[in-house]
């Protein structure tokens, strides 16, 4: 993860617009900017301070999985392009899957604690909630309380392959409103 992914997806997950963070660190909003364009590095204790007026502490787990955060952060990126691809983001959302299938229990715990921010697509925000949701309850996790917002909750079901039998949507998926079997997801 860069310094600007992850200035942006501390900010962005609590809500926060970029005049906000910088208010709250003491870092003018030019500055944010720059650091979530990447347009120069940041120092340690910079970072520290923006992530910390974000509301979290900045930990370091050695793993080549992505968070939760990270790939919402990928789809939001995707879909705020003009590509408006779909399928790039929906790639993102398997390699959500993928990352979350491949590691152990603490670690899965721990790459889901932060909330991922808004993706722009209330579809996907639902879909990665599911997918946490899947991993963690399968597993017997504790889930993240960001899952169960109502925000991550589709009121008409999103029904992404029209061949899939509802029997073989997982509990976590229809919960969510996401109309999708776990094997959809993996990347083979």
């Amino acid at each position: 993860m860069t310094t600007a992914q992850l200035v942006r997806e501390s900010r962005r997950g609590s809500g926060l617009t970029q005049r906000d963070l910088a208010s709250r660190s003491g870092i003018s909003q030019s500055a944010v900017a720059d650091i979530e364009r990447a347009a120069h590095d940041t120092r340690a204790g910079a970072l520290n301070r923006l992530v910390g007026a974000a509301g979290y502490q900045l930990f370091v787990l050695p793993t080549r999985a992505h968070a939760a955060a990270d790939w919402a952060d990928v789809i939001y990126q995707e879909l705020r392009s003009g590509r408006r691809s779909e399928e790039v983001a929906f790639r993102a959302l398997i390699g959500l899957h993928d990352d979350l299938a491949a590691v152990t229990a603490p670690l899965k715990v721990a790459l889901c604690v932060a909330p991922p921010g808004p993706c722009g697509d209330r579809r996907f925000d639902a879909a990665i909630a599911a997918v946490v949701d899947h991993h963690l309850s399968t597993g017997r996790l504790p889930v993240p309380t960001w899952v169960r917002d109502p925000s991550r909750t589709l009121d008409v079901p999103w029904v992404v392959s029209p061949y899939t039998s509802p029997d073989a949507v997982p509990r976590a998926f229809r919960r969510h409103g996401v109309h999708l079997a776990s094997s959809e997801l993996a990347s083979v």
